[in-house]
């Protein structure tokens, strides 16, 4: 940084404030959780340390803290409805406008669910959809409509899921489906 530094103070016109602005991911907490909470477990920082370049951007879950709301019946009883997590939507649509652009988007389980869901309903792009512990939001059968009418996803994605992660592990694979490139 200190030969960017220099070369810019000799000649600010050849380089630009992106010369070393660090790439952003946008965060997704998991359900329940709140931007501290994910950024202070240990995964989280491990990675973030190991990624020096880039800068995590935690956004906060605009609803008790969930991207997706429980249907009203409860989660035996499908919601339809297509507009069912338009605040989140619009909240990250915001939250990209005034802190974007981002390289990638990062979820973690109800947060990795949401991800195809913004990325159905957004113009939003991002270069890398990382998602961890996640599943396909199969209680919401509007929001579902969206992506299946939207996937595959053709963008480069990492669908993580843990051996002995017993609750979601199983549901990993639906969610890999839904992207073209994914690993």
């Amino acid at each position: 940084r200190y030969i960017l530094w220099s070369n810019w103070c000799n000649n600010p016109n050849t380089y630009t404030s992106n010369t070393i602005a660090k790439k952003k991911i946008l965060a997704l907490h998991g359900g329940g959780e709140t931007p501290s909470s994910f950024k202070n477990q240990d995964g989280v920082i491990a990675l973030e340390n190991s990624l020096p370049n880039y800068e995590f951007v935690f956004a906060a879950a605009p609803n008790n803290n969930l991207w997706m709301q429980d249907p009203p019946g409860g989660k035996d009883d499908p919601t339809t409805d297509p507009n069912w997590a338009n605040d989140s939507i619009e909240y990250l649509d915001n939250l990209v406008a005034q802190q974007g652009p981002f390289f990638g988007i990062l979820g973690y389980s109800q947060g990795a669910a949401f991800i195809p869901v913004y990325l159905a309903n957004t113009s939003n792009i991002f270069d890398i959809a990382l998602m961890y512990n996640g599943y396909l939001p199969s209680t919401h059968q509007g929001l579902m409509s969206s992506v299946n009418a939207s996937a595959p996803f053709d963008i480069p994605a990492v669908v993580f899921s843990g051996e002995y992660d017993y609750a979601f592990k199983d549901m990993a694979s639906d969610l890999y489906d839904k992207f073209s490139n994914g690993i």
